[in-house]
């Protein structure tokens, strides 16, 4: 696994967290999607694809709740635990 990459993405998922605590929701959103094209290429090579895609599903939803304080702690904490396994 690239783990520059993987460095990379996490980096941006603890900053683009950081923005929807903060009330940064727009901001917080455009960093989102790109959280999600930097993870694209990366998912055939995570062990674990099928439980990030479906923590994926679960922070959309809590997007779509304007749940935002859900969505950061899943940026921050869940999702980089789930990278980080998958090393």
């Amino acid at each position: 696994m690239n783990n520059k990459a993987t460095d990379e993405l996490i980096m941006k998922l603890i900053t683009t967290a950081s923005k929807f605590r903060l009330g940064y929701e727009a901001d917080g959103s455009h960093d989102f999607a790109d959280c999600i094209d930097l993870l694209k290429p990366l998912l055939p090579e995570l062990k674990n694809a099928v439980t990030v895609v479906a923590l994926f599903r679960d922070m959309l939803a809590a997007q779509e709740r304007h749940d935002w304080l859900s969505l950061a702690d899943s940026l921050e904490y869940d999702l980089p635990l789930l990278l980080n396994s998958s090393l």
